[in-house]
């Protein structure tokens, strides 16, 4: 069933891969900022878990860049 999958070159699975980290750093932003910060003492910019969560991703991609 998936022997087209075991035929692809490897450099189409990180080429899928980095693409995935990109929709996942991208559907951060689905969330509402509201939904995200509401038990928050201030609504402080840096509190938005949600750039935290992209620059984590961002990290991630270059390790995985850097290391292919």
């Amino acid at each position: 069933m998936f022997e087209w999958l075991n035929e692809l070159p490897v450099a189409w699975a990180n080429n899928i891969t980095v693409v995935l980290f990109v929709l996942i750093a991208a559907a951060c932003f689905a969330i509402p900022r509201s939904s995200v910060i509401a038990d928050a003492p201030t609504k402080a910019r840096w509190r938005d878990l949600r750039w935290w969560a992209v620059a984590l991703i961002a990290v991630q991609l270059g390790i995985y860049v850097l290391f292919r």
